[in-house]
């Protein structure tokens, strides 16, 4: 066969092929159209939809796909691939210990946003605790010394613009608005778990991390019927806190309450457990009094190498953006990244930057122009993304061999939250999926792909101004019937060629 006639065969099959492909394309789209405009959103409500083939980045469905809308925590998906990208697969967080030869104690933070977080400490250890942490490095620094001068905590590597100025002011000592720091601690709240007591004792409470020098004033009181109706201030500082309310049963799980300056918090931690052990901090036995923070300018000459390092691994900490969806811990990678690239501390503004750059590299200015980003987390109302530039993102992270299975790694499954959420029993292939939640917004954007065949696509579905109780049930049936649309036509995507990357590899 000549090759005039072997390249018009080829021709020929192409084109043969092409026509079921594009029926099939069209069949998806014509189901996907019905189910938008069928969906009763509300007067206000906009959906902002976009479908992509996963395997060749085209467009298998758009409807208001240019426009931007707010992400919510659909945000995450781009601050944690792109921490991927600018950090490394293999990036850890470090926190040292270090003492100078006058006797200083040095706690020297990176942004971990993991250091003495339960959550992560259980993951390692079950039987591990924060309490565990802290006296440890205090047993450390014991070792070296039975009396130090203070204790200073160096969280210069971040701004110390703790909290952005969008969130909700009204909502700031909710564990989803905790500050963000260079030095973190616990997650960046305070655990309480309030307890009837007995008649004799009154009402108590357990607090963790333990924190002998907080005020607590306790205004509760005891009933003998009906829930807990307890709950938690924090009086102008970190210093001194009020219960209120009524309490029946002991608190089985925590009210989580966010601590101001966690940095600060964390350096009363290390002191009061290093006078626990004997050593003196200080000169006059108040231990709580000798923290500060570093000078702006402050320069320390260390007696020897630190004592003790504090790691956390960049996997930790994606599992704590995209699965358990934390915004302190995506707000972390944020600032660190702008360190990372500019040299400077991390801050809202040049870790926006870095994203900014990322995105205008990968996908094209356009995309990266037409993208307002405020903060890492989503929980500003002010960010502002469209859905096909959501959908350029995840097709690019897929075919990224560090990015694809750091990222699937770290979301939401159909065989975990997501099915749980949205009844997705049904749904026979994988959904990996983030999930996006403020007022009056819903998203939901990821990947669905068949693990045998490697056919899929790569969704975003961004439903904004839902302003009644019907339009968010309705959005969130919205996503289910998208997803099981999704599902059922998977067979039709283009099956990747052998040279693509392999599933979740």
């Amino acid at each position: 066969m000549s090759a005039t006639v072997r390249s018009l065969t080829l021709l020929t099959l192409t084109a043969l092929l092409a026509i079921p492909l594009a029926a099939a394309a069209a069949q998806i789209r014509t189901e996907l159209e019905s189910i938008v405009r069928n969906a009763a959103l509300g007067k206000n409500g906009i959906a902002g939809v976009s479908v992509v083939d996963l395997n060749t980045g085209a467009s298998l469905y758009q409807h208001r796909a240019t426009e931007p809308l707010a992400p919510a925590s659909n945000m995450k998906l781009f601050t944690s691939a792109a921490a991927v990208k600018v950090l490394g697969p293999d990036f850890v967080f470090q926190t040292d210990l270090s003492i100078t030869k006058d006797g200083t104690v040095v706690l020297t933070g990176s942004g971990d946003p993991a250091l003495g977080d339960p959550e992560v400490m259980k993951e390692r250890t079950p039987s591990s605790m924060p309490s565990d942490l802290f006296t440890a490095l205090a047993s450390v620094v014991q070792k070296k010394a039975t009396r130090v001068k203070e204790v200073v905590v160096d969280d210069r590597i971040f701004e110390r613009e703790l909290i952005h100025p969008d969130w909700p002011t009204d909502q700031l000592e909710r564990w989803y608005c905790a500050p963000v720091s260079g030095i973190n601690v616990h997650s960046n709240v305070l655990a309480f778990y309030p307890n009837p007591g007995t008649p004799d004792t009154g009402t108590t409470v357990d607090i963790s991390p333990l924190a002998p020098w907080l005020e607590i004033e306790n205004l509760s009181r005891r009933v003998y019927e009906g829930r807990n109706a307890v709950w938690i201030q924090r009086t102008g500082s970190d210093e001194k806190w009020a219960i209120r309310g009524t309490i029946n049963v002991p608190t089985q799980v925590p009210i989580e309450v966010s601590i101001y300056n966690p940095a600060l918090f964390m350096g009363k931690i290390l002191a009061d457990r290093l006078s626990a052990l004997g050593v003196l901090v200080g000169t006059d036995r108040t231990p709580y009094t000798a923290v500060r923070l570093a000078g702006e300018h402050e320069s320390f000459e260390f007696d020897g190498p630190p004592l003790a390092r504090h790691v956390s691994t960049l996997e930790e900490i994606l599992h704590r953006v995209n699965y358990d969806s934390h915004n302190m811990y995506a707000e972390a990678l944020l600032k660190r990244m702008g360190h990372t690239v500019t040299g400077e501390p991390g801050s809202w503004s040049n870790g926006g930057a870095v994203i900014r750059m990322l995105i205008a590299e990968k996908l094209g200015p356009d995309h990266a122009a037409s993208m307002i980003i405020r903060d890492g987390s989503g929980l500003s109302r002010e960010n502002r993304v469209r859905a096909d530039t959501v959908t350029s993102w995840l097709v690019e992270m897929y075919q990224d061999n560090d990015a694809r299975p750091a990222l699937l790694n770290s979301l939401p499954t159909a065989d975990n939250k997501l099915g749980r959420r949205f009844r997705l029993s049904s749904v026979g292939n994988e959904v990996y999926a983030k999930t996006g939640t403020i007022n009056n917004v819903r998203c939901l954007s990821g990947y669905i792909i068949n693990p045998e065949t490697g056919q899929g696509a790569a969704f975003s579905f961004l439903l904004n101004g839902l302003t009644t109780g019907d339009s968010i049930t309705n959005a969130r049936k919205l996503h289910t019937e998208l997803v099981e649309c999704l599902d059922r036509n998977i067979d039709q995507f283009t099956i990747p060629a052998e040279t693509a990357p392999a599933f979740g590899g």
